[in-house]
């Protein structure tokens, strides 16, 4: 505005108005109602999306089981179908069935829509244990023991003697699990065989008709050596403790036939 003061123009500033909160421009209006819109139908879509069969399993696969079942996972996973796809999560899936004993490591994959894969690891099989009433038993790397499936192939050694829970029959598991098939493809059995200096000592006995006596812990660093005997030698006894001595089977007999000879004789010499 401008006025006249003294004889010149003046020019006064109009203040600016102040807008009252009710005052919403109409297009500010629209917009957040828009934005309230879009929420409302989101929030109604995943409502909708959770009560829908596609939140939910619809298939549950089991694949690499030998000992286990299908059923024992799943009883595990605690999961049946019809339930929450998302929930609950895999690492807590993965901790259900971790109490299974023959299990080694499970992969859990979620194929949306629906599908719970879960892949088994087993501890693998290495050798089989006779039952004093005959029946056969698989060993694990482990040490757990556990029937064999129908249609299984016994191509394992046999350990014999050993009782369940027994902790050098553990150790010895964790061993031969270690050790690779071409050096174990010539044992047969192995029995227990514990003394005072040696509490975890072992009988071995090849196909090749080889007796071999050494300790659990000492089997992995021997039994290459045992192999060459094996290839080069007759069949005889093999002691692989401090120090390793061989003595074949035939110089065994003779020995035995000079003991008694000599005692033969000593009779004689005293009638």
């Amino acid at each position: 505005m401008l006025y006249q003061r003294g004889g010149r123009m003046m020019a006064e500033r109009i203040p600016v108005l102040k807008r009252e909160d009710g005052d919403i421009p109409p297009t500010s209006r629209g917009k957040k109602l828009l934005r309230l819109v879009i929420s409302l139908v989101i929030i109604i879509l995943i409502v909708l999306f959770f009560r829908s069969p596609l939140s939910k399993i619809s298939e549950i696969q089991v694949t690499g089981t030998q000992y286990l079942s299908k059923e024992e996972v799943i009883k595990e996973l605690d999961v049946s179908i019809g339930d929450s796809f998302f929930i609950p999560g895999i690492g807590q899936l993965k901790k259900r069935v971790s109490s299974l004993k023959p299990l080694e490591s499970v992969k859990i994959v979620k194929n949306f829509p629906g599908v719970l894969q879960v892949e088994v690891k087993e501890y693998p099989q290495v050798a089989v244990q006779l039952a004093e009433d005959g029946k056969v038993f698989a060993v694990l790397s482990n040490g757990l023991t556990l029937p064999i499936p129908e249609g299984s192939v016994l191509d394992k050694l046999i350990l014999s003697g050993w009782k369940q829970g027994d902790a050098n029959l553990v150790d010895l598991c964790r061993v031969l699990s270690g050790l690779p098939s071409y050096l174990l493809a010539d044992l047969s059995e192995i029995h227990p065989d514990p003394s005072t200096s040696y509490p975890n000592r072992i009988k071995l006995f090849t196909r090749s008709r080889f007796e071999v006596v050494t300790t659990i812990d000492r089997l992995t660093d021997k039994i290459s050596y045992l192999s060459d005997i094996v290839q080069n030698r007759e069949p005889g006894k093999i002691i692989m403790l401090e120090a390793d001595t061989y003595l074949p089977y035939s110089a065994e007999n003779v020995t035995g036939s000079t003991q008694e000879a000599g005692k033969v004789k000593e009779k004689d010499s005293t009638q």
